[in-house]
C-alpha cells in the first residue's frame, strides 16, 4: 500500500487556560483594569500610583499540582516581576507570592514573619469582572530612614487575556518527509508532538521550543519513511521563567 495522505493536527486547546475548581478561578494571564497601589510612608507621606501603569500591568496566577497557588505582579513585558526600589543591604522585595491556600471561592496569601523581617497579606477573590485583590507587605528596613516600609494593593481588578491556539502552517510535503511552520509569544514553551495513530493515540515529543522574552518563528522537519501515516499536533504551555 502506499503511503496515505497525513493529517495535520493544531490543538484548539491550550495548557495555559487550566483551570482548578477548589477556588472558582481560573490559573492564567490577567491584565489589570484598575486599581490603586501606595507606597508608605516617608516624610513626604504616601505616595499613590493608579493602576495600572508600566511596571504594574498585568498579575499572573498559577496553581501546582499540590493546590497550592502562586502569584505575581507583572510588567507591560508579561514577564518581569514588580519589586520596590532596593534600599539596604536586603534588597528589594519582589511582588512574587507562593504557597496560596485555595477556599471557595478566593485565594489567601500569608507570609506573617515576626520582625524584622518582610511579612505580607494578600486576598485574591473571584468576581464577575476578573480578578479582584486586595493586599499589604510590610518590609522593614533596618537602619534606613524616611523610606517608604508599608506596600499596598486596594481594589485591583485584573481581567483574564484570551489566549489564542499557535497554527500550524507553511505546510511542505516532500519524499519521506514533512516540513511545517508556526510562530510563538513569549513567555511560553511550544512543544511539537506526533503520533503514528489516532485510534490508540501515543503522543511522542518530537521537538521543544521556548520563546522566554521575544516571539518565536520556527520550522520544523521530521521524516517518515517507515510509518504508513502520522499526526502532528503543537502544544502551548507557560515556561514560568525568570
Amino acid at each position: 500500500m502506499g503511503m496515505r495522505t497525513l493529517l495535520i493536527v493544531s490543538l484548539p486547546t491550550i495548557v495555559l487556560g487550566s483551570g482548578f475548581a477548589q477556588s472558582g478561578l481560573t490559573s492564567g494571564l490577567y491584565r489589570i483594569a484598575s486599581g490603586r497601589y501606595t507606597e508608605c510612608c516617608g516624610i513626604a507621606g504616601p505616595f499613590v500610583h493608579p493602576l495600572p501603569y508600566e511596571a504594574q500591568t498585568f498579575v499572573e496566577l498559577r496553581v501546582d499540582a499540590g493546590n497550592r497557588a502562586r502569584m505575581r505582579f507583572l510588567a507591560e513585558d508579561g514577564h518581569t516581576v514588580f519589586q520596590t526600589f532596593r534600599f539596604g543591604p536586603g534588597g528589594g522585595f519582589m511582588f512574587s507570592f507562593s504557597n496560596g491556600v485555595l477556599f471557595a471561592n478566593s485565594i489567601q496569601f500569608v507570609m506573617p514573619t515576626p520582625q524584622p523581617g518582610p511579612s505580607y497579606s494578600y486576598l485574591v477573590s473571584n468576581t464577575a469582572n476578573g480578578l479582584l485583590i486586595h493586599g499589604v507587605a510590610n518590609v522593614p528596613c533596618v537602619g534606613c530612614a524616611d523610606i517608604p516600609t508599608q506596600f499596598k494593593h486596594t481594589n485591583v481588578v485584573a481581567v483574564r487575556v484570551t489566549d489564542t491556539a499557535p497554527v500550524i502552517d507553511r505546510i511542505e510535503r516532500s519524499d519521506g518527509s514533512l516540513r511545517f511552520h508556526f510562530a510563538g509569544e513569549p513567555p511560553n514553551d511550544y512543544t511539537v508532538e506526533y503520533t503514528d495513530s489516532l485510534r490508540e493515540p501515543h503522543w511522542q515529543p518530537l521537538a521543544a521550543y521556548r520563546a522566554k522574552l521575544t516571539p518565536i518563528d520556527i520550522v520544523v522537519t521530521n521524516s517518515f519513511t517507515n510509518a504508513s501515516a502520522r499526526f502532528f499536533r503543537l502544544r502551548k504551555e507557560p515556561c514560568n521563567c525568570d
